[in-house]
């Protein structure tokens, strides 16, 4: 059996952001060099702690045997002089290969005759091939930031201070940033400072975990995450997940503790959300939840200290839980997190009273002095278009167009209160819970709260229907005005996010099913802004180009994120095809895509592919105007009046069809009725369509009409 490969850098603590980075660097770099020296080897397993990176490469052989390479270089016109002697070409092509140039020779392969080098690769024991290779792996990881230390110029994440290389047994000496390369690694800092000497590569995750140091990311995080959720379910609760804070505590140990902290109750009359932001952003601690049977059917607990419906809080108990790189004096460390957390609610509770001595629908006004963009207005501008917008949108999805204009109106207020001042990552959750407070209806407070999602692309979009429709009136708001202004977001610079805008604007369509046009929804935005009532004059004023222009860049800005989305669910030439005959209404093309997917996997949808790409291409080629009583009465061959009589009697049932979305069954009726006629029209031994006669016209009119029949459903000649 081939050794174990080991190479550790052992340095100062290192943030999560730089560990997580540079371990994923550490498994490219290894492969890359060994296959660069020609070293071959196994599986590649990444390992790390805040302390330390490294990685275990398995089955590395032992020998790299000798082998020659043909390398070919320019054509023979180019490699030699008039004379026939070498020219400069041949002679920095042989330099650069490594060769005499009285080596080269002149090959002929099928592309002609060309230079040829070659080039003999000597074997070599793979311990003297390592130093080289583990000191250009050490030397190619980067950090966004790196450090000098010392008299060393060497940069690195943070100062290097051991580092282990191993091949099996045997050490592997090479230097880097100062430090001798060894067999000895370090244990804990606090539980086992000391030396840890390694025997061989195979003994490393062992020997480590004897001292203290879960070295491997995945047994660390189930650890951590056992401990965490043995102390919730200690506590008579549940532990709250939390992907982010996982991840930056996992890279802060090397190996977790578990420590529960408590606060006062009356915190918790504040909102779950901003207990846990408290929690989370200032002190990397776990939020723990009461038992799922205690909730409440809203997912709220409404026991002592539940308070309004809508309020989106009442869910934690008053514990926290802390991970710790050590167990020692477990009551020191508890004490101090308490007191932290003790001042950092206190000051949260602080925030939530000042802000309630004022109700929310009088903080409106304080938005005119916030900046939104300077040819766009300010916020204040920007919440009142959005509740102008939120009630057509409200309409739109089916509730209440006042209730949807007044959560359009305040769903930006909370950004002038002292706790969304100080945590902005809480906006519109705060104002939710102010809006119930002041005693809102509880479908306007939660229209606040949701409006800003979906914030990403893993997000779920606001589940409630008038959520929907303020989310979806304050980025059409911002799209257009943007796109008005001539903010439209080239290659890969998004300053202001319209991309993710405009695939949150489609995403909510969809998942509420909402049947509305962009173009109509764009001109009403455009309306809004040009409004005779003043500010919301600003960006109209500035437009860079007229409104029949704007609505079509943003639908055109819309179908592009649409089209990525249906993508991920059907072919592309199913998608192309579908919207390629309407694409402004995201609910009626992603409906009109599954069904031609899903019937583009039946029998019929041969023949319906073969005849209808016929008649589009073909149709293509028609003279302009309707086909006539004229018309018909040129269109005499049989089978001319065989594809009428078919068409005219699949029409009568296709347009109801149609109007009541029943695609599958429409496409099947077009396969069934009118493949024959089709193929008759085209079949061998008929006349041709395009014969030069008066005739011409008007066939080509009649396959027009059949092609205009369902162009509004999808263009079949798009399909492959």
């Amino acid at each position: 059996m081939s050794p174990t490969l080991l190479l550790e850098i052992g340095c100062e603590e290192l943030p999560t952001s730089f560990l997580d980075g540079a371990l994923e660097q550490l498994r490219t770099l290894i492969s890359e060099e060994l296959t660069r020296a020609r070293i071959e080897h196994g599986a590649v397993r990444v390992l790390g702690t805040p302390r330390r990176l490294a990685v275990l490469v398995s089955s590395v052989v032992t020998e790299v045997a000798a082998r020659e390479d043909e390398v070919l270089g320019p054509p023979e016109a180019a490699a030699r002089t008039p004379e026939g002697a070498w020219s400069k070409a041949a002679e920095g092509f042989a330099k650069k290969n490594n060769v005499l140039a009285s080596d080269l020779s002149i090959a002929d392969t099928a592309k002609g005759r060309y230079l040829r080098a070659v080039v003999r690769h000597a074997g070599a024991y793979t311990s003297s091939l390592l130093p080289a290779v583990l000191t250009a792996v050490c030397k190619r990881i980067t950090f966004s930031k790196s450090m000098r230390w010392g008299t060393n110029e060497t940069a690195f994440g943070r100062p290097v201070q051991w580092i282990v290389a191993l091949y099996d047994s045997e050490v592997i000496r090479f230097e880097f940033a100062g430090v001798h390369a060894g067999a000895v690694s370090r244990g804990h800092r606090f539980l086992a400072p000391g030396d840890v000497v390694l025997r061989s590569a195979d003994e490393y995750v062992t020997s480590l975990g004897v001292a203290f140091v879960r070295v491997d990311v995945d047994s660390r995080r189930v650890a951590m995450l056992s401990g965490l959720e043995a102390a919730a379910a200690n506590e008579g609760g549940e532990l709250v997940r939390d992907a982010f804070l996982e991840g930056e505590v996992l890279g802060l140990v090397e190996e977790p503790h578990t420590i529960v902290g408590r606060f006062e109750e009356k915190y918790l009359a504040l909102p779950d959300a901003l207990i846990e932001s408290v929690m989370r952003g200032h002190q990397r601690y776990f939020a723990v939840a009461r038992r799922r049977p205690e909730l409440g059917p809203d997912g709220a607990w409404h026991g002592d200290h539940a308070h309004v419906a809508g309020g989106h809080h009442n869910r934690l108990l008053p514990v926290f839980l802390t991970v710790v790189n050590t167990a020692r004096d477990v009551d020191t460390i508890r004490t101090g997190n308490e007191r932290v957390m003790r001042a950092r609610l206190s000051d949260a509770s602080f925030f939530v009273a000042q802000d309630r001595k004022s109700r929310l629908d009088t903080r409106v006004g304080a938005l005119d002095g916030v900046a939104f963009h300077a040819k766009l207005g300010s916020y204040g501008d920007k919440a009142r278009r959005i509740g102008e917008l939120s009630s057509w949108f409200g309409a739109a999805l089916g509730c209440d167009a006042e209730a949807s204009a007044r959560a359009g109106t305040l769903c930006k207020a909370d950004l002038v209160t002292l706790t969304v001042g100080e945590f902005p990552e809480l906006q519109g959750i705060i104002g939710g819970f102010y809006a119930s407070h002041d005693g809102e209806a509880p479908a306007v407070a939660r229209a606040i709260t949701e409006h800003y999602q979906p914030k990403g692309a893993a997000d779920e979009v606001a589940p409630s229907k008038m959520g929907a429709a303020v989310a979806l009136a304050d980025r059409m708001d911002t799209l257009v005005g943007c796109l008005a202004v001539g903010l439209r977001p080239t290659g890969s610079e998004d300053p202001f996010g319209l991309r993710r805008v405009a695939i949150g604007m489609v995403r909510t369509l969809l998942q509420h099913g909402a049947r509305v046009s962009i173009a109509d929804a764009a001109a009403r935005a455009w309306d809004v802004y040009a409004a005779e009532n003043g500010k919301m004059l600003a960006s109209a004023a500035a437009a860079k180009a007229a409104k029949a222009d704007v609505v079509a860049a943003v639908v055109e800005f819309c179908a592009e994120r649409l089209r990525g989305i249906l993508e991920e669910r059907a072919p592309r030439d199913v998608v192309a095809a579908c919207m390629a005959a309407g694409r402004e209404t995201p609910v009626d093309v992603a409906e009109r895509v599954e069904a031609l997917a899903a019937f583009w996997k039946t029998p019929p949808a041969a023949d319906l592919a073969v005849a209808f790409k016929r008649v589009f291409n073909i149709s293509r080629e028609a003279p302009a105007g309707e086909l006539t009583a004229a018309d018909y009465a040129l269109l005499t061959r049989p089978t001319e009046r065989a594809l009428i009589a078919a068409f005219e009697a699949t029409q009568t049932e296709l347009s109801p069809l149609l109007a009541a979305r029943r695609f599958v069954e429409a496409l099947e009726l077009i396969a069934r009725s009118l493949r024959a006629p089709v193929d008759a029209l085209f079949a061998p031994g008929e006349p041709l369509v395009r014969d030069g006669t008066e005739t011409e016209a008007p066939r080509l009119r009649l396959l027009r009409t059949i092609a205009d029949a369902v162009r509004g459903f999808a263009r079949f000649d798009a399909l492959e």
